[in-house]
């Protein structure tokens, strides 16, 4: 497994992980009933930058130890360097990504249209972000896989 590759599957586990934790938090939020008054967009949005500063951290000490221990166990010292393919692989991820969260950002403000509640709205553009993210890096595991 390659350098990019060993990090776009490090950046999915750990996005899939940190969603999983923020999923279980928001979900205690709507059991308490903090979702449903005129406060809601206030709880959804700390709940973001939360999740956002949480995600930086968690993803930084992830790949630092991932590669620490690939360094340890392949006794590697030199980093694969990114050449004119990688930067095409990662500009097509981007715009899968990119088309994936727009699609479901029209989808939300049709919904919004047709009478759903905002707080609802804020929390499926949070997982529509990080379903994007997981469709781009798919995407950009198989164009490694696929050897384009």
């Amino acid at each position: 497994m390659s350098y990019q590759e060993r990090n776009i599957v490090t950046y999915l586990l750990t996005g899939i992980i940190v969603m999983a934790v923020y999923s279980v938090h928001m979900h205690g939020q709507f059991q308490a009933g903090l979702l449903d008054g005129p406060d809601a967009g206030i709880q959804i949005g700390w709940s973001a930058i939360k999740l956002i500063g949480g995600s930086i951290i968690v993803t930084i000490i992830v790949s630092i130890l991932v590669s620490l221990a690939n360094a340890i166990i392949t006794r590697e010292t030199e980093f694969d360097t990114a050449d004119e393919r990688d930067k095409l692989i990662d500009l097509i991820g981007m715009k899968v990504g990119f088309i994936t969260f727009s699609i479901f950002f029209v989808g939300g403000m049709i919904w919004l249209a047709l009478g759903a509640p905002m707080q609802f709205i804020l929390l499926g553009f949070i997982y529509a972000m990080f379903i994007a993210s997981l469709i781009e890096g798919a995407t950009r595991l198989v164009l490694y896989r696929r050897g384009f």
